[in-house]
């Protein structure tokens, strides 16, 4: 193969017959050169009057502190174990009990009943300080329908009797 020498482009621009102008416009936009500005004013200006005070306006009101949904369901479940003596009267609880009230929520099929909201609820109910009174009276542990399953031991009496203590002082 012979090799031929590559041809090579060239643009020329086309000449215009307008005359120059002050401003180059380019793509819309306008171009003003340095010497076509108007030179800046050698006074200072007159310093404007006392500023008035106005009032700012009144800030608007906080919004409302949201309660999580969780909450709300464990509330709801709280009052639907309150047709419970033993949880009304804040007994001591059965061992074991989140089993049963897990149950309860599935059977029952509480809206919204989750791990969550049982253990909060659970959680909410134990640290309550009459049923940290009634574990310090010691005595039987109750499931949900009343029957005593187990008595309260000397290091759970002990521990609530700490806890009681720790919130007086």
């Amino acid at each position: 193969m012979t090799e031929t020498p590559k041809k090579t482009l060239t643009l020329t621009k086309k000449s215009t017959n307008s005359t120059p102008k002050n401003t180059v416009s380019r793509t819309g936009k306008r171009i003003i050169r340095r010497e076509e500005l108007n030179p800046a004013p050698t006074k200072p200006a007159n310093p404007k009057g006392k500023p008035t005070n106005k009032k700012k306006p009144a800030r608007k009101p906080t919004k409302k502190p949201t309660i999580a949904p969780s909450d709300l369901k464990a509330k709801e479940l709280n009052d639907r174990l309150n047709g419970f003596n033993v949880w009304l009267n804040f007994q001591p609880l059965a061992l074991g009990i989140d089993k049963d009230l897990f149950k309860l929520v599935n059977d029952e099929q509480f809206p919204g009943g989750s791990k969550k909201v049982v253990q909060k609820v659970l959680r909410m109910h134990t640290h309550h300080g009459r049923y940290l009174a009634a574990l310090v009276q010691g005595g039987e542990r109750y499931q949900l329908d009343g029957l005593s399953n187990g008595e309260v031991s000397e290091s759970e009496r002990q521990w609530a009797a700490e806890k009681i203590k720790a919130r007086q002082s």
